[in-house]
């Protein structure tokens, strides 16, 4: 989307230690895409700068089960996403806020990578 109501946000990995992501490639109901856009990108080198110990993992599954984006945090807590039920801007959107709101509570400078538009 272009135009006066697209914003920039600020992707990062600090503060978050490990993201998992599977999806089903032959799944017939939405989710699939925004799994794969999530995953390219957090894979985005600049984006990988900012946090490299971070592991970013992709489970391809072949059991037509739900496509799911899971966040681990550093402070061990983590959150789980289901792309057939909210859009890659909310889920990407919602982990932002998480982890600005985590690192803003430890009192870290935020180190962001590269911005995107929702």
């Amino acid at each position: 989307m272009s135009g006066p109501r697209a914003r920039a946000m600020q992707i990062t990995l600090q503060g978050i230690r490990e993201i998992n992501l599977a999806f089903c490639p032959f799944d017939r109901f939405a989710g699939t895409w925004e799994v794969r856009e999530y995953f390219n990108k957090v894979s985005n080198p600049v984006v990988k700068k900012s946090n490299p110990e971070c592991s970013v993992n992709m489970k391809v599954l072949h059991d037509n089960s739900q496509p799911l984006i899971r966040v681990l945090y550093s402070d061990t807590e983590e959150m789980t996403y289901y792309p057939r039920t909210m859009s890659l801007s909310n889920i990407m959107r919602d982990i932002h806020n998480t982890t600005r709101r985590k690192l803003a509570d430890q009192d870290i400078p935020v180190d962001f990578g590269v911005a995107w538009r929702y």
